[in-house]
């Protein structure tokens, strides 16, 4: 009976949705919201021997840098507040060691690029896209794992959280393979969850002090949120933050696939720390998913926006020449996007370090805003 009442009392600590205040990167601010946090979540500090903490850099970049990667004082406030032998693993779309050293994490120690490192195979007979993959042996063979995540928007999957996050433990060209393999947001979301479910982190801190909003996970704007968020579990880190951006958690598609396989009993969390309730902060949605709510002709349209090139911004470093999975990226000299080869990964926009590529407003979108804001001034 008693382990039981205990084995409850650690499933409702897993809802718990820890939302602390945090308006700036100043150290001290940091590592005051996050001991809160772990506080919060009644965390047990002590009880992990090896800790692998898994960040969001997608990349290296100059300008809005801090709205695109996990800032590296949250990693060091963690750091500070988890005992045993800690590990920082990565493997960006391109250049992780250069990415790692742009995004300011140059001076960590234990830094493991999850490329260069021994891989073992996970098996995953519940999987849906991936029964089997390999992964870092550091990653495998952690006692914790703490993930790290940004909150940002998602050209493809509408928010890139903390399942999202975990694609990150794929190495290097894998993910090029991965996105041929499940293309288009519904299968690209089964196989964020295949990663998941042969993962489970335990530690889930959501990086939102500023965020990203329209053009995610790189070429959008800036959003100023202040707040750090944190959970046991990163399905119902996803729930609440889906919320906090304005969309129905069962519109991030890789949500509503974990809780149909069980993997978080509904879309149910509670709220402890400084907010009494989840926020709506309406976040600007990217345009692909803006095209959801076209309908007809108007959608069919949508469909073919083109991947177009900034040529006064891009600097013709072949990143999404290297980068796209299907190869339908010409450089001409600059790039160009074959329509009949790309799958919309948008691959190439995201890794892009000068944000050259966007998808290009066509002319049903410019119809569709204009019917929308007659509707609105009715």
């Amino acid at each position: 009976m008693k382990i039981k009442k205990e084995r409850n009392m650690e499933k409702e600590k897993e809802r718990r949705i820890a939302i602390v205040k945090c308006r700036s990167y100043n150290q001290k601010e940091v590592d005051r919201a996050i001991k809160k946090a772990l506080k919060l979540l009644e965390f047990d500090k002590k009880k992990y021997k090896k800790i692998l903490i898994k960040p969001n850099i997608v990349g290296g970049y100059g300008e809005n840098q801090e709205a695109i990667t996990t800032h590296p004082s949250l990693v060091r406030a963690v750091i500070k507040e988890l005992d045993g032998k800690k590990f920082i693993g990565e493997s960006s779309f391109s250049d992780t060691e250069n990415s790692l050293k742009k995004a300011g994490y140059s001076d960590f120690k234990n830094m493991v690029i999850f490329e260069n490192s021994k891989l073992v195979k996970i098996h995953n007979a519940h999987g849906k896209i991936l029964k089997s993959f390999y992964i870092s042996k550091k990653v495998r063979n952690s006692d914790l794992v703490v993930n790290m995540p940004k909150l940002k928007t998602h050209t493809l999957t509408k928010m890139t959280g903390a399942i999202k996050n975990l694609y990150g433990c794929i190495s290097g060209g894998m993910k090029q393979v991965f996105h041929k393999k499940a293309r288009g947001d519904e299968r690209f979301s089964n196989l964020l969850v295949d990663i998941y479910q042969s993962i489970k982190p335990e530690l889930n801190i959501m990086d939102a002090v500023i965020s990203m909003e329209g053009e995610g996970p790189s070429a959008g704007k800036p959003k100023k949120v202040g707040l750090i968020l944190a959970s046991r579990n990163a399905v119902a880190l996803d729930i609440a933050c889906a919320r906090l951006m304005g969309y129905k958690s069962e519109e991030i598609l890789a949500v509503k696939e974990a809780v149909e396989r069980g993997l978080y009993p509904n879309y149910k969390v509670e709220v402890v720390g400084e907010l009494k309730e989840i926020p709506n902060l309406k976040f600007i949605r990217p345009t692909m998913q803006k095209k959801r709510f076209l309908k007809g002709l108007l959608v069919r349209l949508v469909r073919e926006d083109p991947i177009v090139v900034d040529k006064e911004k891009c600097t013709k470093c072949r990143k999404c020449w290297k980068i796209c999975p299907m190869k339908a990226i010409e450089m001409k000299p600059y790039p160009f996007i074959d329509k009949k080869k790309c799958i919309r990964c948008f691959c190439c926009i995201e890794v892009c370090p000068q944000h050259a590529l966007h998808l290009q407003e066509t002319l049903a979108r410019k119809i569709y805003k204009m019917m929308k804001e007659r509707r609105r001034k009715k």
